[in-house]
């Protein structure tokens, strides 16, 4: 059911139309009514499924798709969306007017209240967010008091429904109930070091503030991995216990790469389920090679290659090694192409003859454009010097007017450029899937680094020793 080209997903929703035999247990159906009828098609991403059901002149549609765990998945009605719940085994039926979708959807069946409950809930959010800027610019009374009010608007939301709903799923209620602590904790977690970002300066925490609620997650638990807020959250708890870990062990820092090792060590000490240690070692592994590269990395891949049980987890790894050492220290940079403000093309080879420390970002990353002013602020410290700072956005299409805005407000004295949305070698040849990210290549056009240091990092030694050395 993995159908990607559209000429297979319509073909399917013809076959399929509004049949509804019995629903297997690796299955979820979505089924319902639209009115005013539109004759066409309603697409639906369900994790790796892509896939389409016909409506029918009825306004009638019904379709079925693979399902293992429950997920949230996504449903296309022309260039509208809308988020939907499912279930292994389960149907949500939907009732859809055409002219205000995603507006106004009632749902029914096995998984009509647990929708019903994430509309209410999306309202909740849109009600009570905040920019992350506003968020993280609180002082720490004034952010703890807001961040926990939500947190209880949000919970007595979920308690009211499940009282009034006898039939909702208890399975759901328990995992949104954990989601809701650890986006909530995940906010705690963030804070000193955001706030520290936004204002230069470290804030006024509490004593016991990680200590109080940390104790109360459940951290080792199998069923997290089928959270993604779980997932976000406990890679910047290993974030925090790392940092904590090399306070507590100064020796650490004698040893090459010492982020990693406590971090590694943090994992072996703190996680003892099998699956989640597997999970946590191969995202910390995948982490390491994406900020460090393949230098050095054998000490680490032993330790991971004995330890980690799940072979597709080892295999992508022995994967990423084996294409990162293509784009290693030494090795000629890959052409590629952008296009400056103007609409211009140009090619990555157009600049060598200098070094080179370029920066990917995107008008969107609200990361990205915190690291921006240091990176500009570093361009003014390199003045006159032999290297050349150049920003490279990932915007899309749609978003190249706001990129562009961007680039005018803030007169950046870097060279700015755009992706080539026709070219695929960043992403096949440099394996750019994060952002944002630096390279430093060396007058030659050779490459010193695809992972570079970041401008909030020591960057600014690299680059000196860089010149010096070629002088």
């Amino acid at each position: 059911m993995k159908r990607i080209a559209l000429s297979l997903i319509l073909a399917a929703g013809l076959i399929t139309g509004c049949q509804k035999p019995g629903i297997k247990p690796g299955e979820a159906r979505i089924s319902g009514t639209i009115t005013p009828a539109v004759p066409g098609y309603l697409n639906i991403t369900a994790g790796p499924v892509l896939d389409s059901a016909r409506i029918n002149k009825t306004g009638e549609f019904s379709i079925t798709i693979p399902l293992t765990a429950p997920l949230r998945a996504m449903l296309f009605f022309g260039n509208r969306l809308t988020d939907i719940y499912l279930e292994p085994g389960k149907e949500v039926s939907l009732t859809i007017n055409s002219i205000v979708f995603p507006e106004n959807i009632s749902y029914s069946g096995e998984l009509g209240p647990v929708n019903h409950y994430l509309t209410l809930a999306r309202k909740l959010d849109q009600q009570t967010s905040i920019s992350a800027t506003e968020l993280f610019s609180k002082e720490p009374e004034q952010f703890i008091r807001f961040s926990d009010s939500v947190k209880q608007l949000k919970i007595k939301l979920l308690d009211e429904y499940e009282a009034k709903y006898k039939k909702i799923d208890p399975g759901f209620v328990t995992r949104t109930h954990s989601e809701i602590e650890f986006s909530w904790a995940d906010q705690h977690l963030q804070y000193p070091g955001k706030y520290q970002l936004l204002k230069g300066t470290q804030p006024a925490i509490p004593a016991g503030y990680h200590f109080d609620y940390l104790n109360r997650l459940n951290l080792n638990s199998p069923s997290n991995l089928s959270s993604t807020v779980y997932k976000e959250f406990v890679q910047n708890y290993l974030d925090y216990r790392q940092s904590v870990y090399l306070v507590e062990h100064p020796n650490t820092a004698t040893l090459i790469f010492p982020e990693s090792v406590a971090r590694f060590r943090v994992i072996h000490e703190e996680f003892s389920n099998p699956d989640v240690l597997d999970y946590l070692l191969f995202t910390s592994m995948d982490d390491h090679l994406a900020n460090f590269g393949t230098t050095r990395v054998e000490s680490f891949l032993t330790d991971f290659r004995v330890t980690c049980k799940n072979k597709e987890y080892v295999k992508a790894i022995e994967t990423m090694v084996a294409n990162m050492e293509k784009v290693g220290m030494g090795k000629p940079a890959p052409d590629f192409t952008a296009y400056t403000p103007d609409g211009k093309k140009v090619n990555l080879s157009d600049y060598f003859g200098q070094l080179l420390y370029i920066g990917f970002w995107a008008s969107w990353s609200d990361w990205s454009l915190q690291e921006i002013p240091y990176f500009e602020q570093l361009r003014k410290d390199f003045e006159g010097k032999p290297v050349k700072f150049i920003m490279v956005s990932l915007d899309f299409e749609k978003d190249k007017n706001r990129w562009a805005a961007i680039i005018k407000k803030n007169n950046f004295g870097s060279v700015q450029l755009i992706q080539d949305p026709k070219s695929n070698i960043l992403k096949e040849n440099y394996y750019l899937n994060d952002f944002p990210r630096y390279f430093l290549i060396d007058k030659d056009g050779k490459i010193i680094s695809v992972y570079a240091p970041r401008p909030t990092e020591n960057i600014a030694e690299t680059l000196t020793r860089v010149i010096t050395a070629a002088l």
